[in-house]
């Protein structure tokens, strides 16, 4: 018999309609085992960690949830798995920051739901069903944290949400899922992800994330520095800005990490292709630290953990 434990943080899959039809996370995890058909073999135990919308959810919300889990794993008796189900508007941050700071030798597996329990196709008892199969697979703790979403099992590394509204919200654009649960069987095929960083004591640090357009001269970026520790800057295609954007950053750069990334999908900041004022080439010879295909949203995570962790900048990135 493999044992898992459920940790619920609220969400859409714990929604309930309140007096005008609007959804709010209301329901506790047992009610959310109480509509499951677990699969053989498997025990699950149930507790509720929050209550709240994921855009309610904190860095120190996910840092003690962390916490929880390592102390599971340390206790007396660990479990063979853990299963974290919440909201999907922070569902990829909270695996991110998983992959990043949990040192927990056992699978970690996050979930959610597009559609409440209340309506028609609500996908929350399948995706908890998939999910609880997947913790309790041994090998799956080589792969990281994962993400389970519609059979579908993805990395924490490198899966995005997609979608605003369908059930099938999730992917990992450019790499594709690890694994996928049919028939009630695991299926993995991904290769073991080293993402880890540590653990910090907080995560304290302040790093925005900002998007480059056409025409933008550098403005928000030059008031954002004043009082953060860090930016991460989604630019365009490979990695570029507009020219004069490019000044303000590399002056920024002098004085604190500034993260290059792209806001494309898919596809990694070049390094070496373009030359000239906001140029790839330009920005990471001013400075600029290149983060590879990692996406902004984990560039800014990735870096707020490092400094955490007292690492100079040139030791969190590049990311392949």
């Amino acid at each position: 018999m493999r044992r898992v434990m459920l940790i619920a943080c609220g969400g859409t899959i714990a929604g309930r309609a309140d007096e005008v039809g609007r959804f709010r996370p209301m329901g506790r995890a047992a009610e959310l085992l109480a509509g499951v058909a677990l699969p053989a073999g498997i025990e699950v135990s149930a507790t509720d960690a929050l209550t709240v919308p994921s855009r309610a959810m904190s860095l120190a919300d996910v840092l003690q949830l962390v916490e929880r889990v390592e102390a599971l794993a340390a206790g007396a008796q660990p479990p063979d798995g853990v299963v974290i189900s919440q909201g999907t508007d922070t569902l990829e941050e909270t695996a991110y920051l998983f992959a990043l700071m949990c040192g927990a030798r056992l699978p970690v597996v996050l979930t959610g739901a597009m559609r409440p329990n209340v309506v028609a196709g609500s996908d929350g008892p399948a995706n908890l069903a998939a999910a609880i199969a997947v913790a309790a697979q041994a090998e799956a703790a080589a792969l990281g944290p994962l993400l389970v979403f519609g059979d579908e099992i993805h990395a924490a590394r490198w899966v995005t949400k997609v979608h605003t509204s369908r059930p099938a919200a999730f992917a990992s654009p450019g790499a594709g899922p690890v694994g996928v649960v049919g028939e009630g069987r695991v299926r993995l095929w991904g290769t073991p992800a080293s993402t880890i960083l540590g653990r910090p004591r907080e995560l304290s640090h302040r790093v925005e994330l900002l998007t480059m357009a056409s025409g933008d001269d550098g403005r928000l970026a030059e008031a954002a520095g004043r009082y953060a520790d860090g930016l991460v800057i989604a630019g365009m295609g490979g990695g570029h800005v507009p020219p004069a954007a490019a000044k303000v950053l590399g002056t920024l750069a002098r004085r604190m990490p500034v993260v290059l990334a792209s806001r494309c999908a898919a596809g990694p900041v070049l390094t070496s292709t373009y030359r000239g004022a906001g140029a790839e080439s330009d920005l990471i010879a001013q400075g600029l630290l290149p983060v590879g295909n990692l996406q902004p949203l984990k560039a800014r995570l990735r870096l707020i953990v490092g400094l955490g962790l007292g690492l100079a900048p040139a030791a969190i990135f590049p990311v392949d």
